[in-house]
């Protein structure tokens, strides 16, 4: 990778064989500063059932703390009219089911992540009436144009920071679990001020497990330095991230940012910990 790659603070991965370092710091790209340390406080005394402490609260990233969604909507738009098609909401619909099926592909290890991009340029234009090149190195150039309108829409959902920074005051320790690449994963945390609210980042290509395994919740939780238990973990996917996280022994709680008349961050948050 090149030299905005991440680098770990502690023991570093082992990238042949996608081994996690075994310290439980937050893994840093060059350039980013170190959060300053902050006095451990009193455990948070949120109870499941009247049993359970809550020591720490993972999140998933996209569509939970970031708003993918409404940044790929906008790139949609303006990629597709530099292209002379017709931005509509059936064609973002057609993008969204080509990213959700080849991004399912390779996080499946079946394509790479470069061949799940030119597939869904190959799965959408021709639809809308875009004649292509299909040549592998042309359809990655393509790509680049839609990615820049999208880095360009990039935003935390408003409310994410403020609940960060409440549930750090309270001494709960915090983390992120994603699937994605490294570097894409770390420019949309970077670029949201993100990584400097939570205690831990595990992005699945760092960490060489993808969520909904076991293994990539285990890890989160061992790098929280807390019991599975001890968690709750909030996402937006019934299957990605709620089943996973309860099949590793954790509480989970479901977002829903894109259904009208859901509950933002906050009250997610206090309804779970309220138990």
């Amino acid at each position: 990778m090149n030299s905005t790659t991440p680098r770990a603070v502690g023991p570093a991965e082992n990238r042949a064989t996608g081994t996690p370092p075994s310290s439980s710091a937050v893994v840093r790209p060059p350039g980013v500063a170190r959060p300053m340390a902050t006095a451990r406080r009193a455990a948070c005394r949120a109870n499941f059932d009247g049993v359970t402490e809550i020591r720490a609260v993972g999140f998933d990233l996209d569509g939970t703390l970031f708003d993918h969604r409404g940044a790929a909507s906008t790139a949609v738009d303006a990629f597709l009219s530099s292209l002379g098609a017709h931005p509509s909401a059936a064609a973002r619909e057609l993008w969204f089911a080509a990213e959700e099926a080849e991004f399912e592909r390779w996080r499946s290890g079946l394509i790479t992540f470069q061949e799940q991009r030119r597939r869904r340029l190959l799965a959408v234009l021709p639809q809308l009436g875009v004649a292509i090149d299909e040549a592998p190195h042309r359809l990655d150039l393509l790509f680049v144009d839609y990615l820049s309108a999208y880095r360009a829409a990039w935003q935390a959902f408003p409310d994410v920071l403020d609940v960060l920074a409440s549930l750090r005051s309270k001494g709960v320790r915090l983390g992120i679990l994603t699937n994605g690449s490294a570097e894409q994963q770390w420019d949309k945390l970077q670029a949201t001020g993100i990584h400097e609210s939570v205690d831990v980042i595990c992005i699945s290509e760092e960490i060489g497990a993808q969520k909904p395994s076991r293994e990539a919740f285990e890890t989160l939780a061992q790098r929280l330095e807390v019991a599975p238990a001890e968690c709750l973990f909030i996402g937006d996917d019934p299957r990605h991230d709620l089943a996973g996280a309860r099949a590793a022994g954790m509480h989970a709680a479901l977002i829903e940012r894109y259904r009208e008349g859901s509950g933002g961050l906050a009250g997610i948050v206090h309804s779970a910990l309220a138990g």
